[in-house]
Formats: C-alpha cells, structure tokens, sequence
C-alpha cells in the first residue's frame, strides 16, 4: 500500500496523541476510574471480555471451513479475512508489548510505579498497547470495510469495548489508542491484499 501524505499525517496524530495522553492524561483518568463506581462505569466495564480474540477467531475460522464446504468462495475469504486480521493484530501488538514493557495500572494503585520498564513479559509489564483494542477494533474495521453500512454501530460498540479496559484499569488511555490504531491499520493493509487484490484465495 502506498503511503501518502494523508496516512503519514494520521500516524503522526495518533502518535502524539498517545504522547500527551502519556503525561497528562493517563495517571488521572486511571486514578478517576480506581475511586469512582457507576452504574455506567459497570456497564462498560462489563463488556471488556468481548476485547478477546477467541469471539471472532473462532466464528470466523467455523463460517471459512462452512462457506467452503458449501462452495461460496466469496463468503469464505471474507471469513478468513476476518480470520487472519486477528492473528495479525495480535502479533502488531506483542512485537511492541515485549519491546516497550510498559507497567499496568495496577502498579500505579499499589506503588506509584508509572511508565516502561523495557523488555516486558510479566503480565504487569505488558500494558501497552492494549491486545482488547487491537482486537476490537481490528473485527470491526474488517467488517466495516466488508459491509459498510454497519460502519456506524460496528465503531461505537469497537470504541466502547476499547475504552472499558481504561474502566476496569486494565490499561491506560494511551494504550487503547495505540492498539486501536494498530488494529485499523491491520485491517486495513490485509482488506487490500486479501479482498481487492485477492491474494491468499482458496479454491472451491
């Protein structure tokens, strides 16, 4: 895919984004979440576990194998599509994980401890970005860019579920962005190779 001026602008944005989130947002939205409870707050809270990979790694991996036993080629590439955009967010996301080690909130609330530590693999150390994010919103660009006019709904529910990891204090602001981020471009990249340009087509 070329890059062009438009792309680098918004890798930019988000990265500056993801800098001013890190010095002045990031520490009091964490503790603003630690001491408050809402009904609303639960709410979201509550829909963080549909930030796992396994809700659409396996439909869509079940409806690439059903699509091509009833040979609907078409259908079936756009379940793998879907398919390999989440193996492929997960893997954008721990080549930054591991690298960055950035500790999670939790250590914040019990010592004060902010920031990257490097070389990230304890659970504690691996806070950015955020791998529910990625995740999210990496389904639901593909399934944006599949069906377009779910566009609208497939956002806001990819946007709620990203930021109820900054509720539940699993991650901070800046981590959801970035995962976020990365999970579009995944999305993005592999609808151009795996849709418009038909690579990795398996015959019916």
């Amino acid at each position: 895919m070329r890059i062009r001026t438009k792309h680098i602008i918004i890798f930019l944005t988000v990265i500056g984004t993801v800098i001013f989130s890190y010095l002045y947002i990031d520490k009091p939205l964490a503790y603003y979440f630690h001491d408050h409870d809402s009904e609303w707050e639960r709410f979201i809270s509550s829909l963080s576990f549909l930030g796992k990979s396994h809700w659409y790694m396996v439909p869509s991996i079940l409806l690439y194998f059903l699509f091509r036993h009833l040979h609907k080629s078409r259908y079936a590439q756009m379940a793998l599509y879907v398919f390999v955009t989440n193996i492929a967010a997960g893997i954008a996301v721990w080549l930054l994980k591991i690298p960055f080690g950035r500790m999670r909130p939790k250590l914040l609330f019990a010592n004060g401890d902010y920031g990257f530590a490097g070389l990230g693999i304890h659970y504690a150390y691996v806070s950015f970005p955020s791998g529910h994010s990625a995740t999210v919103f990496t389904t639901a660009t593909a399934l944006a860019l599949l069906f377009p006019r779910l566009s609208i709904p497939l956002f806001l529910f990819a946007a709620t579920v990203a930021f109820s990891r900054v509720t539940v204090g699993a991650h901070y602001f800046s981590d959801v962005v970035m995962g976020s981020y990365l999970g579009i471009i995944v999305a993005v990249v592999l609808y151009r190779k795996m849709i418009l340009e038909k690579q990795f087509v398996q015959n019916s």
